[in-house]
C-alpha cells in the first residue's frame, strides 16, 4: 500500500512536471509568435514613413496623409513611435502656410490690399517658422495703411483746390493725415514726405476758400 501511494505522487508530479514544461513551451512559442509579429509590423511601418518620406519630396501630400493614417493605426497598436509622423505632418502644415503667406506677401505689393492681408496672417499660426515671414507681412500692412491714409488725404485736398466741395474736403483731408500720423507714430513707420506737401496744400486750400479761411480753426502743426 505504501509503494503504490508513492507511486500516484510520483506520477501526479511528474504529470504537473509535465503540464509545467508544456506551458513554458506554448509560452515560448507565443513569444516567438508575437516577436516575428512585431517585426513584421515593425517592417511594414517602416516601409509607410520610407514612402510617406519619398511622396513628401515629390510634394505630393496628399498621399503622405493617406499613409500618415496607416502609420499611425500601426504605431497605436503597437507602440511605435509617431515622432517623424508628425513632424511630417507638421511640416506639411508649414509648408502649407509659407505658400499663403508668399502670396498675401505679393498682394501686398498693393496698398489698398492691407485690410484684408492682415486678416488673413493673423489666422496663420505662429510657429517658429512662419514667424519671421508673418511679422514682415504685418509690418508691412501697416505702412500700407499709412499710405493709404496719405493717398485719400492728398486726393482730397486736390479736389477742394479744383473747387469741389472745399470745406468738405479741407475736413476730410485733414481727417486722413490725422489718422495717418497718429498711426506712423504708433507703429514708428518712417515719415513720408508726402505728409509735408499734403500739408502745405491743406494751407493752400485753406486760404483760398472764402468756405474756409477766416470762418474754421487754422490748421494744427504736424
Amino acid at each position: 500500500g505504501t509503494g503504490t501511494y508513492f507511486y500516484l505522487q510520483y506520477r501526479k508530479e511528474q504529470a504537473r512536471k509535465l503540464a509545467e514544461e508544456e506551458k513554458r513551451r506554448q509560452e515560448e512559442i507565443e513569444r516567438e509568435k508575437q516577436r516575428k509579429l512585431l517585426e513584421e509590423k515593425r517592417k511594414e511601418f517602416e516601409n509607410l514613413l520610407a514612402e510617406m518620406k519619398k511622396y513628401f519630396e515629390k510634394g505630393e501630400y496628399e498621399k503622405v496623409k493617406e499613409l500618415a493614417e496607416k502609420a499611425l493605426a500601426l504605431a497605436k497598436q503597437y507602440g511605435f513611435s509617431t515622432d517623424e509622423i508628425k513632424n511630417l505632418l507638421h511640416q506639411i502644415e508649414v509648408k502649407k502656410y509659407l505658400d499663403k503667406l508668399e502670396k498675401l506677401k505679393s498682394m501686398n505689393e498693393d496698398i489698398f490690399y492691407y485690410y484684408y492681408v492682415r486678416g488673413e496672417v493673423m489666422k496663420i499660426p505662429s510657429w517658429p517658422e512662419l514667424r519671421k515671414l508673418k511679422r514682415e507681412i504685418m509690418e508691412k500692412t501697416y505702412e500700407n495703411e499709412y499710405l493709404v491714409y496719405l493717398t485719400y488725404a492728398e486726393n482730397t485736398v486736390k479736389n477742394g483746390i479744383q473747387g469741389k466741395y472745399p470745406k468738405a474736403n479741407y475736413f476730410m483731408s485733414r481727417k486722413y493725415l490725422d489718422e495717418g500720423v497718429k498711426l506712423r507714430k504708433r507703429k514708428k513707420i518712417e515719415k513720408n514726405e508726402k505728409e509735408k506737401i499734403i500739408l502745405e496744400t491743406q494751407k493752400q486750400l485753406y486760404f483760398s476758400s472764402k468756405s474756409l479761411f477766416g470762418n474754421t480753426i487754422p490748421l494744427s502743426l504736424y
